[in-house]
Parts: structure tokens; C-alpha cells; sequence
């Protein structure tokens, strides 16, 4: 019987809105009253804190709300407000980047201090960052920002992680392309997935050209490109990353 009802109610699950009001409603239970969740790669930390022109990420493009979803009108506002206004200037975000442990915002009471202001304004007490560990040999995984009106020491933490797996198996199962960085990043255009799809099928460069509207010479330019930006040491090694990526 209990089996035919997780059933039904899996089969009820249709829209990404129905899974978002499933995960909140989970997350409710542990004391959070929103949250948004993101796709970021492994690299970012290191990339927000140690940029350089071949990275991939850049830190402005990492304060972007790509491969990403809100709980709620409300929180995506929220969301893009802190991302454009507030995170270049608050070190919570640079750590909040760190895929391989949860961390907790610390705020200043401080009234000049923007996180402080803005988080108080929606009666948010305590902001914790959550990354779910994936397979080591993704080059990405999803991270839980999660928003409480209560104390950190007021909140249900039992239980929270297997919580947070299951919500991002339900997201991935949904439609895991639109929380994928890599695939989702504006850097990467979709002539250059093709290019790169080509490729991973044995086509060589003249053989690209002819299928796809553009020069041997354009063909080049987006390999070297694609090259430089995935740090990748030679044509095959692109093509590994590429797949990796899960870009092809």
C-alpha cells in the first residue's frame, strides 16, 4: 500500500514546481523557509580566489544565477539581488564556494555591512551553504543555499544532508542539463558543443567545416579556444574534458 502511494505521489511530481514544493515542504521540517540551489564547478573556489585569464569561471561569472532555481519568486529576487549588489563585497561568498563542506554565513552586525543589511531585511537569522558530494570524477556538483528566520542553534541539522541528496537526485531527475555550470555557462556556445561533438565522432577539422556553416579556419579557432579555456593539453584531452563537462 505504501508502496502504490510513493507511486502516485512520484507520478503527481510533473512540473519543476511540484519538486520544488516537495523539497521545501522536507526542508520546512528542518527549520529553513527557503533556499536556492545552483550548479557549481569543483574549480570555483579556486578560480574566485586565484583567477586567472585561462579560467573558465571568472569571478563575475561566478556571481551569476546560471544552472540555478529558487524556492520562490521572493528568494530569486533575493538571489540576483545579492549576486549583483552584495557578494563582490562579502567574504561569506568566496567561501561559500568551497564544494567539500557545508559553511555557514557569518554576519557583522555592523550597519554599513551590505550582507548583514539586506539578509535582515527578509528576517533571514541564518544562511548555511551546502554542497552535495558527487561522483570524484565530476568536474561539478549542486549547492543548497539555505535560508532561515530561526538561530542556527533553533534548526533540525539531524538527518539534513540525506534530505539534500534526495532533493538534488529529485532536481537532477527533473532535468539535470539546467543545473549543469559547464553546459549552462554563456562562455560556451552551442556551435562550439557541436564542433566539439564532432569531434569526440572522428571528424576532422575539413570534414567539420563541410557540415557546419564555417570555415576550416573558424572550425580551428573555436578548438584552440575551447583549448585555452578547458585548460586541456591537446585535442584529446579536450574532448576527455568535454565529457567530463558532460558538455557531448
Amino acid at each position: 500500500m505504501e508502496a502504490k502511494q510513493a507511486l502516485s505521489n512520484a507520478n503527481r511530481v510533473s512540473t519543476l514546481q511540484d519538486v520544488i514544493q516537495e523539497i521545501s515542504a522536507s526542508l520546512k521540517l528542518h527549520g529553513f523557509s527557503g533556499f536556492w540551489f545552483q550548479g557549481i564547478p569543483h574549480c570555483a573556489y579556486e578560480n574566485y580566489h586565484f583567477p586567472k585569464d585561462t579560467s573558465l569561471f571568472s569571478p563575475t561569472a561566478l556571481r551569476k544565477p546560471i544552472a540555478s532555481v529558487a524556492s520562490s519568486p521572493v528568494v530569486a529576487q533575493l538571489q540576483r539581488f545579492y549576486l549583483n549588489q552584495v557578494a563582490a563585497s562579502d567574504a561569506n561568498f568566496g567561501f561559500s564556494l568551497d564544494t567539500s563542506k557545508p559553511y555557514a554565513y557569518k554576519f557583522i552586525s555592523e550597519k554599513n555591512n551590505k550582507a548583514s543589511v539586506l539578509f535582515n531585511k527578509h528576517n533571514i537569522q541564518t544562511v548555511l551553504s551546502w554542497p552535495i558530494a558527487c561522483h570524484k570524477q565530476c568536474r561539478w556538483t549542486g549547492r543548497f543555499i539555505l535560508l532561515s528566520h530561526r538561530n542556527n542553534s533553533d534548526l533540525m541539522l539531524d538527518g539534513l544532508a540525506d534530505t539534500l541528496k534526495d532533493a538534488q537526485h529529485k532536481l537532477f531527475e527533473f532535468n539535470k542539463p539546467q543545473f549543469n555550470p559547464f553546459l549552462q555557462s554563456p562562455l560556451i556556445k552551442e556551435n562550439a558543443r557541436d564542433i566539439l561533438k564532432m569531434v569526440a565522432n572522428g571528424l576532422q577539422n575539413d570534414e567539420i567545416s563541410t557540415q557546419l556553416p564555417i570555415s576550416v579556419r573558424g572550425v580551428e579557432y573555436h578548438m584552440e579556444t575551447m583549448r585555452k579555456k578547458f585548460g586541456a593539453a591537446n585535442r584529446a584531452n579536450l574532448v576527455h574534458l568535454a565529457h567530463q563537462y558532460e558538455l557531448i
